[in-house]
């Protein structure tokens, strides 16, 4: 197998992180760190692409969508490696697909947090997305993982199904 499972496997590993990141992000109360409503405060960070990051708050709600940039490229990339393997594991490319379909939907959904004053109510939905999402990279993650172990198993034959 390629080395296109080691993207997947840093792509759970990214969205883990800013999932954990979005939650200190959240019970911390930093989530207004950029402003809220549009505009001003989505997409930008306090009216401008790099704010000063003097205010801890700012600092925080700005780290958290740095995260997100990162790990949505991170996502792309491990899909695309994944589209491209020979043979292309079936199921976990596709779970991968899924996962870069989700990943706008879920900047959309997170500029609605902010343009919304921080409703709690989109602020959950945000999170339950970001949980499917992790979850889609998370099982591509594991299939890969067992399908290499069968390779190994088989002499670095592939596996049936593949």
């Amino acid at each position: 197998m390629s080395s296109a499972r080691y993207w997947v496997y840093a792509a759970a590993l990214a969205i883990y992180i800013l999932n954990a990141w979005g939650a200190y992000v959240t019970l911390g109360g930093y989530g207004a760190g950029c402003g809220t409503g549009f505009g001003a405060s989505w997409p930008l960070c306090n009216g401008t692409l790099f704010p000063a990051l003097s205010h801890y708050p700012t600092l925080i709600e700005y780290l958290h969508r740095f995260l997100s940039v990162v790990t949505g490229l991170v996502i792309l990339f491990a899909a695309i490696a994944a589209w491209r393997m020979k043979p292309r594991p079936q199921l976990s490319s596709r779970l991968m697909l899924l996962a870069i379909i989700l990943v706008p939907i879920q900047v959309v959904i997170g500029g609605e947090v902010v343009g919304s004053g921080l409703s709690a109510l989109i602020a959950t939905t945000h999170f339950c997305f970001a949980t499917a999402i992790f979850g889609i990279v998370t099982m591509a993650a594991t299939l890969m993982y067992v399908d290499n172990k069968r390779e190994g198993a088989a002499g670095g034959q592939p596996a049936p199904g593949q």
